[in-house]
This record gives C-alpha cells, structure tokens and sequence, in this order.
C-alpha cells in the first residue's frame, strides 16, 4: 500500500519532548483509513534515546 501520509520530525537533544510527541501522533494517527508513517531525524544528539 502506498503511504498517503509522511510525518518528518527533526530532533536535537529533545527525548523527553520526542517521547511525549510521538505518543500523541500515535493516538491521533490510530484511526486513519490510509497508511502513514512517522520519520523522526536526529542531528547527533548528546542524548541517550532508546528506540523501540
């Protein structure tokens, strides 16, 4: 299925924001019909960010 929707977010020392924006394009994207994706780009942070 083609992706209708791309979200790109850049990010630079920001996890704890990072988590919590993620967790609400989560729920707001749950209930589309269409297929979408997250892209989330990180400029070499100092932070430590556990994927998964």
């Amino acid at each position: 299925m083609q992706k209708l929707l791309t979200i790109a977010i850049p990010t630079y020392n920001r996890a704890e924001l990072l988590d919590k924006q993620l967790t609400w394009l989560s729920r707001a994207i749950k209930g589309f019909k269409t297929e979408c994706e997250i892209l989330v780009f990180d400029n070499c942070s100092d932070e430590f960010i556990p994927l998964g």
